[in-house]
């Protein structure tokens, strides 16, 4: 590997891989590397290999996809080849709501959701492949920032295994390490963006940095069940099925929605979202199972699965959503020290949290000259 590229983005999930298929249709022959602390390209989007039992293969971070209805001309661009070819789904009709009362219906926002196929990571894949000259996209993963600072008008990364790496622009694609919460995810004493600037040095940096600090964060907890009877699953006659909790719901357990994917052995895993603004809680299986039978106790073919399911895996999701607090677009990127910003953390109007970040990265690789 070389230690020198033309650019380097933080983040290989959608918002970083939109990036740099935008930012390469414009500049086909800059290098580009992309630095991840995950096993794959995908960030929230990436799909899980379980370690236990190596012919599962999963969704567990991002299940569907969500764009508006006044969805930009760049990203239709993305995404229309890929709905063309069906390698992105229309999904809408299989997202279901249950109520308080335990009972399911179709009343839920009826926006436009797409599942990527076979698994979510393939949509990040698709983006890459987008671009003109995907040989200069190079991957960095499985490592983490430890140090970045600017010299001779470069800019110095060094990861986890001690390497330093020089770009002439650096792009962070998540506000991991702009944020405090940093400090407790990585186990640091300081805020690498920060120790990179000198109070004054940078105005756009030293104002992201004020605004950044604002955001709240929500927390993600997700409990992964799988079925081993075929029986059960063969008799489940959904294909891409979600249903998402009503707030109360939410409220009184935290469970957020749950996502049923048939696994091509014909057994079936179960992934469960829980959400938390402050400290995350530990539900143990047996509790899980349990409230899960009690909110599906009006519907036998739900029961059968539940009752055959055994939970195989936890993840403490550390890279959620920015609840308030967005950040303007004016912010993304700064002449003075070639760094720039994209990702769902930046406000785009109308649009979910993975449109805006789509929006952002194409934005800002349009801003370059």
């Amino acid at each position: 590997m070389k230690n020198f590229y033309d650019f380097i983005v933080i983040g290989a999930g959608i918002s970083g891989c939109t990036f740099a298929s935008s930012l390469n249709k414009r500049f086909s022959k800059d290098s580009i590397l992309l630095i991840e602390h995950g096993r794959r390209l995908g960030g929230r989007a990436t799909t899980r290999k379980s370690r236990k039992n190596k012919n599962l293969k999963f969704d567990h971070g991002l299940p569907s996809i969500n764009f508006s209805n006044n969805v930009s001309k760049d990203i239709l661009t993305l995404i229309s080849p890929l709905i063309d070819s069906k390698k992105l789904v229309d999904i809408s009709n299989d997202i279901l709501m249950m109520d308080e009362l335990g009972f399911l219906n179709d009343s839920y926002p009826k926006t436009k959701t797409y599942k990527s196929l076979p698994f979510m990571v393939d949509f990040c894949e698709e983006i890459i492949n987008q671009s003109i000259n995907p040989k200069k996209i190079n991957f960095l993963f499985q490592t983490l920032v430890k140090s970045i600072h600017r010299k001779n008008e470069l800019w110095n990364i060094e990861v986890n295994n001690g390497c330093i790496l020089k770009s002439k622009y650096f792009i962070l694609s998540s506000s991991l390490i702009a944020h405090p919460r940093c400090l407790e995810i990585l186990d640091i004493r300081k805020l690498p963006l920060r120790e990179a600037f000198n109070l004054g040095q940078d105005k756009i940096v030293d104002y992201l940095l004020q605004k950044t600090k604002k955001l709240t964060y929500l927390k993600r907890k997700i409990y992964i069940l799988h079925v081993s009877n075929h029986a059960a699953v063969l008799n489940f006659n959904y294909k891409y099925l979600q249903i998402v909790f009503s707030k109360k719901i939410e409220t009184n357990l935290n469970f957020e929605r749950i996502i049923f994917q048939i696994q091509p052995d014909g057994t079936m895993v179960i992934v469960l979202h829980c959400v938390y603004v402050n400290k995350l809680i530990v539900i143990d299986s047996d509790n899980v199972i349990k409230s899960l039978f009690s909110l599906f106790i009006n519907y036998p073919k739900f029961l059968d699965l539940i009752l055959e399911a055994s939970l195989i895996d936890t993840m403490d999701w550390r890279a959620s959503q920015p609840l308030n607090n967005l950040l303007p677009k004016e912010l993304q990127w700064s002449e003075t020290s070639n760094i720039g910003f994209c990702g769902d953390w930046f406000n785009w109007r109308n649009c979910g949290s993975l449109e805006s970040a789509m929006n952002s990265s194409i934005r800002l690789a349009q801003l370059l000259t």
